[in-house]
């Protein structure tokens, strides 16, 4: 069997067992993962247009949003193993022996998030790009040899919503369209397998590794909100890729399936602060078959005089974190959260420092 064909079909394999993007939106704003995730019923900036477009209608005055935010994304794993190479001296067999364990039992992960939105009342358009990589080798594969694993997303697109109050303020929908580069290549090769690595460098082997295939789906929501004096409710309920979103293209990414989920959140403010509750059931029908701990999200988030915001929640079975600093065309965010990339909670996490930079109004 050629070369290119034997890569091929072991990362058609392995992708085909391991969906990255889940049931998670296809962008979610930094604040909102640190705050828990939990974003059907209240989401950042941005966010609204992939999380639940029928957020969209409500807020003060005709215009909600234009700026861009840029994030940038970095493994613990990652940022502990630069001090541990800066803090060792070198040189000795014992530090190159330590070194070199360090590299198969440290997973490194990274990535880049970037989004330029405007928002009003009626409609929103985001274009957006969201790129991850992640690289983990072990002292023993499969099959009792070193093996490396490389994992990637890469989704970039443009998208387009429009929402409405419908009869009455209490209740709002929304729709979102999706354009859509996507790939998610997940590989793993053995150090010893030469003809894999070899395959690597072939113009077929690379250009399935890395190549996005293209397609258009998608979303539609629903919020019912009952407003109060000093406490607001809200139900959420959501359908992403409505019928399914097929991809085209050389990569082994055909479909994003459709899923289903609710949410509910409780808000209790005055005129400057607020404090919110939230929880989502996500993908209700299992559609990736993802375990109960990924799909349950919930958190809260505080915002003080507008300028202040604090989150904290429960993501993929973890505790997460957030904060952010508006000072009015200019906003800082920071968060920290887990990913689980494996199938059950501790099996594969990832702990993500989350740095976000935004310029808007």
């Amino acid at each position: 069997m050629p070369l290119c064909h034997r890569f091929l079909l072991a990362l058609l394999f392995v992708t085909d067992v391991l969906w990255a993007k889940g049931s998670a939106p296809i962008y979610e704003d930094s604040f909102d993962m640190g705050s828990g995730g939990a974003s059907l019923t209240r989401a950042s900036q941005a966010g609204m247009i992939f999380s639940n477009p029928a957020l969209i209608p409500y807020g003060p005055g005709f215009h909600r949003w234009l700026g861009n935010e840029t994030s940038l994304l970095i493994g613990k794993d990652s940022v502990d193993f630069a001090k541990s190479l800066r803090s060792s001296s070198g040189g000795s067999g014992s530090n190159t022996s330590e070194f070199v364990s360090k590299v198969m039992t440290t997973p490194l992960h990274a990535g880049l998030v970037n989004n330029f939105a405007y928002i009003n009342s009626l409609f929103g358009f985001s274009t957006f790009s969201r790129n991850n990589f992640d690289i983990a080798a072990k002292k023993y594969g499969d099959t009792g040899l070193p093996a490396v694993r490389l994992r990637a997303e890469s989704y970039q697109g443009v998208a387009l919503s429009a929402a409405t109050m419908a009869l009455t303020r209490a209740i709002s929908i929304g729709v979102t369209a999706k354009y859509l580069y996507a790939g998610e290549p997940d590989l793993a090769i053995e150090l010893t397998d030469t003809e894999a690595l070899q395959a690597l460098q072939t113009p077929s082997g690379l250009r399935s590794l890395v190549s996005p295939n293209i397609g258009y789906g998608y979303d539609a929501g629903l919020l019912l909100f009952k407003q109060g004096y000093n406490s607001d409710f809200r139900l959420a309920l959501k359908i992403d890729d409505v019928g399914g979103t097929k991809l085209a293209g050389d990569g082994s990414l055909k479909l994003l399936r459709q899923t289903y989920s609710g949410g509910v959140g409780y808000t209790l403010h005055n005129g400057t602060d607020a404090l919110h509750f939230s929880l989502d059931y996500r993908d209700i029908q299992k559609a990736y078959d993802e375990e109960m701990f990924k799909r349950v999200r919930m958190g809260a988030k505080f915002i003080f005089r507008q300028h202040l915001a604090l989150g904290a929640g429960y993501y993929d079975g973890w505790p997460s974190y957030a904060l952010e600093l508006d000072a009015w065309l200019v906003r800082l965010t920071g968060a920290m959260y887990t990913r689980e990339l494996g199938t059950k909670p501790g099996l594969d996490p990832r702990t993500i420092y989350a740095l976000g930079f935004t310029m808007g109004l």
